[in-house]
């Protein structure tokens, strides 16, 4: 595949790069914002008082890290079953591409700024004590860390395949892709660290959004090996 570089290429580029450099902005001040405003709650009287007022307790984050990774994960499932139903094209005719791919888009992104929410609220858990450390590098947390670990490790690829969204014209449709069949691995790698590692798995609702989903996907996934195949003869 040849690529021409042209005027427009440059502004695509651009664009892209400045789409880029607004996400990781954004985030980084939510971050900032969620660990300033835990030490201002937890170090100043002033917080103190905020925190009494808003009846937060020392279990807050922890149901905050739980809330947060399952709407994390609700987000996750539906940019891959969304994306499954744009490979076997049973929505191109209802739904404009570009609104399509969008919405895909905006998924995916999403699903990322809630899962980073959900490891960050961990820094103020009561029972376990985590560092930034254990949060960003794989298997070596205090709590189940194999599982935990998986877990990062989806972060990771569920932030790169995202990030591929920006520079999809410049990295090619193929190669684009072929990359984003990664979503397989981080829609598997974050159902394990879901099941074995999350303190909800034995509730109906989780597990009825655990196998729900995961059927789902399973039956996209054939349907579209199955299409593919028919077409090809």
């Amino acid at each position: 595949m040849t690529t021409v570089t042209t005027g427009n290429g440059r502004a695509d580029f651009s664009e892209a790069a400045l789409t880029l450099l607004f996400s990781l902005v954004l985030g980084a001040l939510g971050g900032l914002v969620l660990l300033g405003g835990g030490w201002l709650l937890v170090n100043t009287s002033v917080g103190t008082t905020l925190a009494h007022a808003l009846a937060l307790t020392e279990k807050t984050p922890w149901y905050f890290a739980r809330s947060a990774g399952t709407v994390a994960y609700l987000l996750l499932a539906g940019s891959t079953i969304w994306g499954l139903l744009l490979s076997t094209k049973l929505i191109k005719d209802t739904i404009p591409a570009a609104l399509s791919l969008a919405m895909h888009n905006i998924l995916s992104w999403l699903a990322v700024v809630l899962t980073g929410l959900h490891a960050l609220a961990l820094l103020w858990d009561s029972y376990y004590t985590y560092t930034l450390s254990d949060l960003t590098i794989p298997f070596i947390g205090p709590y189940r860390p194999g599982w935990v670990g998986l877990g990062i490790i989806g972060f990771y690829l569920m932030f790169l395949t995202s990030l591929s969204f920006n520079f999809r014209k410049q990295i090619g449709q193929k190669r684009w892709r072929q990359l984003h069949y990664a979503t397989f691995g981080v829609y598997i790698l974050a159902t394990l660290h879901g099941v074995m590692a999350g303190t909800d798995t034995a509730n109906l609702g989780m597990q009825v959004l655990y196998w729900g989903s995961g059927l789902l996907v399973l039956f996209l996934t054939n349907f579209r090996l199955v299409a593919g195949k028919v077409g090809r003869e």
